[in-house]
């Protein structure tokens, strides 16, 4: 069978250190899968790292790097020296659930080329509860696309497995920004298998502060600028072909859109604007209606958003709610409420900054090293 004779290699890029680094290690040596080979690369490692790599450097392969040489680097030259047939991707701030990780991977892998795999946060403050609904939507979104087209746009590269014939295939990593949406897209391109699997979950760390956020945020969004300026025609090729996968993960993703949208038909719909020009005439005619006019208008805006607002709201209350249940994701109604009124405008309109600067001619800087 091949999960006897598969050699798995699990890589985990450090950038310092990882205060998770040590249990990762741990649960993956006592993983009951024997026929495996585990690469950390670390680049400009602290003394915590240091005290990890000295305590089990006979049963990982350590690769120190004294400056930055970013993560496709790191990844792209632990790859080239592991002999594995399946390769496993993981952050070094995940964490496992089960002892039997590896040969769960090998068999959700077996039919498919590439294999992304379920994460959930780990809710330890505000904002990763925020963060937990976003992933409700990563983890729906590619649940969608391997159930009906067995393909996938994008994946999130905390926790992923991929064929090396595959990976070798695409050149491996792209040295990008998003690298592993890039990835995922050149195996789209291939017209390779894709999974997802609610079988396997991992816990993965969100940022606790917002001045991490912000970060992240901004390499997420100029990350997916690039990728978008530089895939952008076979997806949305892809897009005219699938829209009954790609419309539902757009609005699942982006809630927030909805409303947004319905508020611009409405503002531009025939009766609506009559009722505004009926009572500007009125207030040009009679001084005394200029008062009323304003209020109204502004009263029918507020009400009509407000309304539009809350129906939206309540139906992704139960579409999220549903989808929670069916992956055994957390879901809170209180929380909920927060996300989509106050964190999910904000989270979008970030994305948004993000994904318009790679097509202005603007210069950018990112602490970030690819």
């Amino acid at each position: 069978m091949m999960s006897t004779i598969k050699k798995v290699g699990v890589f985990i890029p450090v950038y310092k250190g990882s205060d998770l680094l040590e249990e990762l290690i741990e649960k993956l040596i006592k993983d009951t899968y024997k026929n495996k080979e585990i690469f950390i690369i670390i680049d400009k490692p602290n003394q915590k790292s240091l005290e990890i790599v000295k305590k089990y450097k006979s049963k990982v392969n350590f690769i120190l790097n004294k400056r930055r040489i970013g993560k496709v680097n790191a990844l792209n030259n632990a790859v080239k020296i592991s002999k594995s047939e399946i390769l496993v991707f993981l952050d070094s701030d995940v964490k496992l659930k089960t002892s039997n990780f590896l040969s769960e991977i090998i068999q959700e892998i077996e039919e498919f080329d590439i294999l992304d795999i379920k994460k959930e946060i780990i809710r330890e403050s505000f904002i990763p509860k925020m963060v937990n609904y976003e992933y409700i939507s990563f983890n729906f979104a590619n649940y969608l696309f391997s159930k009906l087209i067995k393909k996938c746009f994008s994946i999130n590269g905390a926790a992923f497995a991929i064929k090396r014939e595959t990976f070798e295939e695409v050149k491996g990593f792209s040295k990008v920004l998003a690298e592993d949406s890039d990835l995922a897209t050149k195996t789209l391109l291939k017209n390779k298998k894709f999974k997802y699997t609610e079988r396997i979950e991992i816990y993965t760390k969100a940022p606790s502060s917002w001045r991490s956020w912000l970060i992240q945020r901004k390499r997420w969004g100029i990350g997916a600028g690039l990728w978008l300026k530089c895939h952008w025609r076979n997806l949305l090729k892809y897009a005219k072909k699938y829209p009954y996968v790609v419309i539902p993960s757009i609005l699942i993703l982006f809630p927030t859109l909805i409303p947004i949208l319905i508020n611009y038909i409405l503002s531009n719909f025939l009766s609506y604007k009559i009722v505004g020009f009926i009572f500007m005439l009125l207030a040009t005619r009679f001084n005394f209606f200029i008062p009323f006019f304003f209020s109204t208008s502004i009263a029918i805006v507020l009400i009509t958003s407000i309304m539009n607002f809350i129906v939206n709201f309540l139906i992704f209350s139960i579409i999220f709610y549903l989808i929670s249940k069916k992956l055994k994701l957390y879901f809170n109604f209180l929380e909920f409420i927060i996300y989509y009124f106050f964190y999910q405008p904000l989270a979008f309109f970030t994305l948004m900054v993000g994904l318009i600067i790679p097509f202005l001619p603007l210069k950018y800087t990112l602490d970030w090293k690819v």
